[in-house]
């Protein structure tokens, strides 16, 4: 037994299980533990010791990093060398540059240290499992009205309670569950179990549910969106139903008489087609923020204002400037078009390769975990186009380590095949 509990820190698969707990993990250091030090970096001590592990996989050669590796490469020489150009404010721009790539580097910890297709799938569950307790927290705050703070109610509406969970905010915890709930109903088809289909049908039901009441449209319309290039995937005529039922549920809302939850998502939807929103959007709101993003941009095209500057946490700390409430715009301000263009240039080869490990792996019995995997990704990605969602360290963390995730196996296996 002792030698068995020496053994546990010596298992790189241990400390991937305590990051994909992320939030749970945080949540509980930071509410309950009163030691700053240990609940600001312990996720930096994680990283650094699954980096550790990433070592010998390295030098061996164990696994060949694809293309993508050498756009990670200009990402991060770009970003060191906007580090380095901006002395005069280098504490903003050190810690700009730590928001950004710390967690990036997570890729590489998938990259080399996920194993098969089975360690995956356990992975998964774990992260499936997270979600679940983080989603039944959101849920039982709307059961229970607990008050959502006012910073997160647009004034006028007629809700006063949207679920947050445990995580930074109602937006924050729809990209989660928008991530999630594709992977959780990618589990439940996959169970062959009639006891585990029972649980996985709980946990999507639950994510979902939290997902709507988090009344985060961005997080809706993504996740929308990525269930039907799910079924497009899986069986392209299904869409075609998908879309019908989806015109007529719509049009069936216009109908709906006052219902608590339905009467909000009709509202909260419908408020995005009006001349008042528009109006109010482009004064002081989304759509002014992401011009002043732009406007940003323009006085320095190629690189932009610098890390940590404008329209994040770093920029409002150091600086006094608003959140762009869009991770795409909030690049484009700090690290103009080239920044820009390598970092949707890492996502989308992200993406595909996630794409073409599910689709070569359409006969596996785990085809259905990797389009809920890809089709989480592409919901989070979809997101931070109207939302700082990279911002928060556990999504971007989950992100890439997940897309490390499935390259890996990607490398491997066409490894295997040149074999």
């Amino acid at each position: 037994m002792k030698h068995a509990i020496t053994k546990l820190p010596m298992a790189s698969a241990n400390w991937l299980y305590l990051l994909l707990c992320f939030p749970i993990v945080d949540y509980v250091l930071r509410k309950f533990v009163p030691i700053s030090f240990i609940s600001s970096l312990w996720d930096e001590g994680v990283l650094i010791v699954l980096l550790l592990f990433c070592v010998t996989p390295f030098l061996r050669g164990a696994r060949i990093v694809p293309g993508i590796k050498h756009v990670f490469s200009a990402f991060f020489v770009l970003g060191l060398g906007m580090t380095v150009a901006d002395m005069s404010n280098v504490d903003a721009s050190v810690e700009g540059f730590r928001a950004i790539y710390e967690y990036v580097l997570t890729f590489f910890i998938g990259f080399y240290l996920i194993a098969s297709e089975e360690q995956l799938a356990k992975f998964m569950k774990m992260l499936g499992l997270v979600s679940f307790i983080v989603a039944f927290i959101g849920v039982m705050q709307v059961v229970l009205g607990v008050q959502t703070p006012e910073a997160w109610v647009n004034a006028g509406e007629s809700t006063r309670t949207r679920a947050f969970s445990i995580v930074t905010s109602p937006n924050v915890l729809g990209s989660f569950m928008a991530f999630a709930s594709p992977l959780a109903i990618g589990l439940f088809l996959n169970s062959k179990d009639k006891k585990e289909r029972i649980v996985w049908a709980i946990v999507s039901l639950t994510t979902i549910a939290a997902l709507l009441f988090t009344m985060s449209r961005g997080a809706w319309f993504a996740f929308g969106f990525v269930v039907f290039v799910g079924c497009y995937l899986w069986k392209k005529r299904l869409t075609l139903y998908l879309a019908l039922a989806a015109i007529v549920l719509a049009a069936g809302l216009s109908f709906v008489p006052h219902m608590p939850v339905l009467s909000t998502v009709k509202d909260r939807i419908g408020t995005l087609f009006t001349a008042e929103y528009l109006e109010k959007s482009e004064s002081d709101g989304r759509i002014a923020r992401w011009k002043n993003s732009y406007y940003e941009m323009m006085k320095e095209p190629l690189f932009g204002k610098g890390l940590g500057h404008y329209g994040g946490a770093v920029g409002s700390r150091h600086f006094g400037t608003i959140y762009s409430d869009s991770y795409l715009f909030k690049t484009i301000a700090e690290t103009g078009i080239l920044g820009t263009g390598l970092l949707l240039t890492l996502m989308f080869m992200g993406l595909r390769y996630a794409l073409r490990f599910a689709q070569e792996r359409r006969k596996s019995p785990h085809y259905f975990l990797y389009v809920g995997i890809f089709c989480g990704l592409l919901a989070a990605a979809l997101h931070n186009m109207v939302e700082n969602i990279f911002e928060v360290p556990f999504m971007s963390t989950y992100f890439w380590l997940t897309t490390g995730f499935l390259v890996g196996l990607l490398a491997e296996k066409t490894l295997q095949k040149q074999r």
